[in-house]
């Protein structure tokens, strides 16, 4: 039941063979490039930011990661074919045959955005704007199932508050390792402040 229900949104969102060049660029940009938008914002936002944003900034990537240790320990205990391993739909995205559920790259853009709505942060929304377009693109373009995505979105409920609510002293004592490492760096090399505020 649950299986046909994942195939039928499939069906609705995957782009057909006569899909237009420039959608399935515009997808392409999406599905693979919003992810390293977000990080290299991360990165400037942890280099220009103060300390509350590269807490804010850590607690999401700290997401991000738990999230991909829980999808390599549901990987291990079920393997989901890709839509077009499967014989299913149209595939316009290289990509392995390995196991699609849940995505990485949902979990990855889901978890930074619940990360960032739980800490309050102003960029939050944007964060899941972009989750929701990244997850619609690899559906769109054949390389996810929906149940993918909507696993990823359940992954990523349970690592943000891990990363921002659980175990707070140990995320502290964390952050505040790497933030030492950061700024010890940073005076070792003699990087300018105005540059690379401390």
């Amino acid at each position: 039941m649950l299986e046909n229900v994942n195939q039928t949104f499939f069906s609705m969102i995957n782009a057909p063979a006569s899909a237009s060049d420039s959608m399935v660029m515009l997808a392409k940009l999406a599905a693979e490039g919003l992810l390293y938008v977000v990080a290299i914002l991360m990165v400037l936002g942890w280099v220009r930011g103060a300390n509350p944003l590269r807490r804010t900034l850590f607690n999401a990537g700290l997401a991000a990661s738990i999230g991909l240790v829980l999808n390599q320990i549901i990987r291990s205990f079920w393997v989901h074919p890709r839509p077009f391993a499967a014989g299913f739909g149209q595939q316009f995205l290289a990509h392995t045959p390995d196991a699609s559920f849940p995505s990485d790259h949902g979990t990855i853009l889901f978890a930074i955005a619940l990360a960032l709505l739980l800490s309050k942060s102003r960029f939050g929304a944007a964060a899941l704007v972009v989750a929701l377009a990244t997850a619609w693109a690899r559906v769109y373009l054949g390389v996810h199932w929906p149940l993918d995505m909507v696993g990823s979105f359940a992954v990523a409920l349970i690592a943000a508050p891990l990363a921002s609510t659980f175990f707070p002293g140990l995320v502290a004592s964390l952050f505040s390792l790497l933030l030492k490492a950061y700024l010890w760096a940073l005076n070792r090399l003699h990087l300018p402040a105005s540059l690379f505020p401390r």
